[in-house]
């Protein structure tokens, strides 16, 4: 051997030395690691034998390591099901991929533990599998936590899901899948979530999210009900929303509460409330009396009603003799219980009424006695308690949304445990554990005694529930009121041995539900009575008036032009005005005078204890002085009238709704007379305002009917005669009553909102006749469409305008777009911006009857004003009167000034045309061309026009 190779074989010993000493102590480093772990690790082999166990598994299991090492999977004591452990070890050395399970392992003190098992493939050089590695990682903690959240979800009746937008998919607690009727496991969709409410609580609920992701609103809350096994819940949703960086939803989460039986006992509350209203309002219930075999002998017509059954189907029967049900069979029992112990019953009966829906009537069984003292009858009064109202809570992050937490009280160690949020829904400190003392510290002195007795007597009856609401003083000196849910245990010699509480806040929730009353008979805006509280004050005052033989005045009352206001200074100036009528209307009557607002700008007046219709000036007077003074809106004092209509009872009416119409119609017969009077009710103003309700009714149904028509009026350019637009105004064919005047319909449309539909009928029919002239003759005729201000106010008019060009194929540079002074005055941002947006589609704004309104030149510059159009008023005098000359003049010679078009309307004669042209007024329209015609008699004239070669 030469000394060159003795060399290299002497380095190469030295290098396998070394990578053997290296692996060597990798292989220590790593039995020290996988010893170290704090999982159980443990290694088989291809024949599913243990061959490795780490520290941790031999001290976890309480097993020597010669007990584990070369064990099979049924040869491992701690494990539970060893085949189904056996099987996923060769489902793994088969595929050759990892796996993923829960496991339960039983060690020697008997106690289970939970483990989350991860199998992961050993492979050979050459990627052959070989063994398989299992980490075991105990989660018996996690476990014994989610129990104690399922069981505390379960008591407090609370489920929480979470949705990811991203996945479109909802992870449901067990309980929250059983609030909603669905097995535990159920991970909905969106669409799924939403398909669990009816149609219309649906579109409720989705818009409710839509407007809260429009505004990134963080939370949201609403009530809903589910319907589960045939009976209804309510439920109430506190949710939240995650956004990412870029402001896109990204999870809700959210928490649900079934509170069903509190609501169910408001609803009793607030039907012993009713009892006394309707006795006082001489409104009965449902009333049926059972004589001693439990047999009706009476019932009132309510209940007939109810029930959809003749009376003398319901006379000498008992309940369960037309129905074969335990319910029925439960209420004869109650009945047989009124009568033979004297006593006082309630029941609560579900039946479904003569329309076959699900009702609920609440029955108190009342014993009827002789002069001797002996029970005779029962009456059973029925109220209907169907309509159900609910909140919800639950715990841990739910708990920081809904204000819940959830505790432990253990009677034997004499210690307590409560959740993080707990202590500051109770205001308890965190130092230490709490004791009973603590608790009571925070109770109202008042309500410790009657809570201790409380809890008392139910270990004497070993109940296993209690719920209870009580108030608890804060460190900071506020008072909270809370809602309780206690679950007691005891032990075998029949003593408590533990509480486990929920606890919620309900400070805000009791809050809302006063709010809520006080919102149900009271205006928001003015605070003034609204329309349910004038009809129940009415009713009061209309009984006492008959007891006594008076009389009482209703006096309906309506702000003139208070629509111009709106218009012309904005909603929130038209809101200060109302405020500014209401106080003073308040100040100015009497004490037991009545003063409601009944919505708009409409307000109602009561006026009992009238001796004789006179006395009705002086209430009247006071009415008109209230209007004598200005008012302040937007640094500008104005002065506004009242138009009233008064009706008597009972000269004019004797029932509510009857005496509300008849001062309706004399109040509109008073704007009918030119406003700022009052007008005592007259029968022939009724057959006036039903004739308007006729009209309004058969319009609402024009659009369907097909009965709308546009006529078309021709725009004829001065300069050469030719006809070169038309106005489209709109008509109404009636089958009855023939073509209607604009002037009876188009006020009736405004008032009611109509004109928003049938603005946007008008627009589209325009579109296509345009579109369909420029197809038939190569050249476009533009259209004039007039637009109310209603469609700037409602809706999205701009997505409006485009959808239909997009329908109609029509170009916007066709259609010229007009609209009122009246819309520009104010100067409001969101009008500025409509305007423009139709603008720079390349429509043409046109200013109609120009000069008539309250004019404030500046607009013309701020507003996109293509087009001014002179009124008839100035036109109709433009020869005879010179004023009526100089102002057309001048509004031509404005308009060129500032690059506009000029239209002069209501043209009727040769010589006013001639004048306007001599002006440089561009267009003009009016009798002298054309009435307005239809659409076949349009084209017919255009066609004469043409051949003729002027309309001069």
């Amino acid at each position: 051997m030469s000394v060159a190779d003795a060399f290299l074989r002497g380095a190469a010993m030295t290098v396998e030395t070394t990578l053997a000493r290296t692996l060597s102590e990798h292989q220590a480093l790593f039995k020290q690691l996988v010893d170290s772990s704090p999982d159980a690790i443990m290694r088989h082999d291809a024949t599913l034998r243990c061959i490795y166990a780490n520290a941790t598994l031999v001290f976890v299991s309480g097993q020597p390591m010669d007990t584990i090492v070369g064990a099979l999977p049924q040869e491992l004591p701690f494990v539970f099901d060893a085949k189904a452990y056996a099987e996923r070890l060769h489902n793994v050395l088969r595929l050759g991929t990892a796996s993923g399970f829960e496991m339960e392992w039983g060690l020697p003190d008997g106690t289970v533990r939970w483990c989350q098992v991860r199998l992961v493939p050993e492979r050979d050089a050459v990627g052959r599998v070989v063994g398989v590695m299992s980490v075991c990682h105990d989660i018996t903690a996690h476990k014994e936590l989610q129990a104690k959240l399922e069981k505390a979800e379960g008591l407090a009746k609370i489920g929480f899901w979470e949705l990811d937008l991203a996945s479109n998919k909802a992870r449901m607690s067990d309980h929250a899948c059983r609030l909603m009727g669905r097995l535990p496991g159920w991970s909905p969709t969106t669409e799924e979530l939403l398909a669990i409410h009816s149609e219309e609580e649906g579109k409720r609920i989705r818009h409710l999210y839509e407007t809260a992701i429009q505004r990134r609103d963080s939370t949201v809350q609403y009530d809903y009900t589910v319907v589960v096994d045939g009976e209804v819940r309510h439920l109430h949703l506190d949710a939240e929303i995650a956004y990412t960086v870029k402001g896109k939803p990204k999870t809700f989460f959210a928490v649900s509460q079934d509170f069903t039986e509190r609501a169910l006992a408001d609803e009793r509350l607030r039907a012993r409330e009713q009892e006394y209203r309707v006795l006082v309002e001489n409104t009965p219930d449902n009333i049926a009396r059972y004589d001693r075999d439990c047999r009706r002998v009476y019932v009132n017509e309510a209940l007939v009603k109810w029930l959809g059954q003749p009376r003398e189907a319901l006379i000498g029967v008992r309940p369960g003799d037309h129905i074969d049900a335990p319910q029925a069979r439960e209420y004869e029992r109650t009945l047989a219980l009124a009568l033979s112990t004297g006593e006082l019953q309630e029941f609560t009966y579900r039946l479904k009424d003569k329309d076959r829906r699900d009702r609920t009537v609440h029955l108190r069984i009342v014993p009827e006695r002789d002069k001797s003292g002996e029970v005779i009858s029962v009456l059973s009064i029925g109220r209907d308690i169907s309509a159900l109202e609910a909140t919800e809570r639950r715990l841990e992050d739910a708990q920081r949304i809904a204000r819940i937490c959830h505790w432990e009280w253990d009677y034997v160690t004499r210690r307590s445990s409560i959740s993080r949020v707990g202590l500051d829904v109770l205001g308890l400190s965190s130092n230490g554990d709490l004791t009973m003392e603590d608790f009571q510290a925070i109770m109202l002195p008042d309500e410790r005694a009657s809570t201790f007795l409380l809890y008392q007597d139910a270990f004497a009856k070993r109940q296993s529930e209690l719920s209870y609401e009580h108030s608890l003083i804060l460190p900071d000196g506020s008072q909270r009121e809370t809602h309780s849910w206690v679950r007691l245990e005891y032990g075998q010699d029949g003593r408590a041995v533990r509480a486990l509480g929920v606890t919620q806040d309900v400070t805000d929730l009791k809050a809302l539900q006063r709010q809520t009353h006080q919102l149900e008979f009271y205006d928001p805006l003015t605070s003034l009575p609204n329309r349910a509280l004038l009809h129940d004050r009415l009713k009061l005052a209309m009984a006492d008036a008959n007891r006594q033989g008076g009389s009482v005045g209703v006096v309906l009352l309506d702000i003139d032009h208070f629509q111009k206001i709106n218009d012309s200074l904005g909603t929130g100036a038209g809101d200060v005005l109302l405020k500014s009528v209401a106080s003073r209307l308040s100040q100015a009557l009497r004490e037991y005078d009545t003063v409601a607002r009944l919505g708009g700008d409409e307000f109602a007046i009561i006026v009992p204890q009238i001796r004789q219709p006179s006395d009705l000036d002086v209430v009247a007077s006071r009415i008109k002085h209230v209007f004598e003074a200005s008012v302040a809106l937007n640094d500008t004092e104005i002065f506004v009238t009242a138009s009233a209509g008064i009706a008597m009872f009972p000269a004019d009416g004797t029932e509510v709704n009857e005496l509300m119409a008849h001062a309706d119609a004399a109040m509109y017969h008073a704007k009918n007379c030119g406003r700022d009077n009052f007008q005592f009710y007259a029968r022939e103003l009724t057959a006036t305002a039903l004739e308007r309700l006729k009209i309004e009714g058969d319009l609402r149904k024009a659009i369907e009917r097909n009965e709308l028509e546009l006529f078309y009026q021709p725009k004829v350019e001065l300069s050469s005669g030719r006809v070169v637009g038309a106005e489209a105004l709109m008509r109404w064919r009636h089958p009855e009553r023939g073509l209607v005047p604009p002037d009876r319909f188009i006020g009736i449309a405004e008032d009611t909102g109509l004109i928003i539909d049938m603005g946007e009928w008008a627009l589209r029919t325009a579109c296509t006749v345009a579109r369909q002239w420029h197809d038939q003759h190569g050249k476009p005729l533009k259209i004039a469409v007039n637009l109310s201000p209603r469609q700037f106010y409602s809706g999205d008019l701009v997505a409006t305008v485009s959808r239909a060009l997009e329908d109609t194929g029509c170009l916007a540079e066709w259609i010229e777009l007009e609209i009122t002074e009246s819309l520009l005055l104010n100067d409001r941002v969101d009008i500025r911006s409509m305007l423009e947006a139709l603008h720079g589609m390349g429509f043409t704004i046109a200013i109609d009857d120009f000069g008539t309104g309250y004019s404030a030149l500046s607009y013309l510059t701020r507003f996109p004003v293509d087009t001014l159009k002179i009124d008839r008023s100035f036109i109709r005098e433009l020869t005879t009167d010179r004023d009526s000359a100089v102002l057309a003049k001048a509004i031509v010679t404005l308009a060129r000034s500032l690059r506009m078009e000029v239209v002069a309307e209501g043209v009727e004669t040769a010589l006013q045309r001639d004048h306007l042209g001599a002006w440089g007024c561009h267009l003009a329209q009016g009798f002298h061309y054309s009435k307005p015609v239809p659409l076949a008699d349009f084209v017919a004239l255009l066609a004469q026009w043409t051949h003729n070669g002027s309309g001069g």
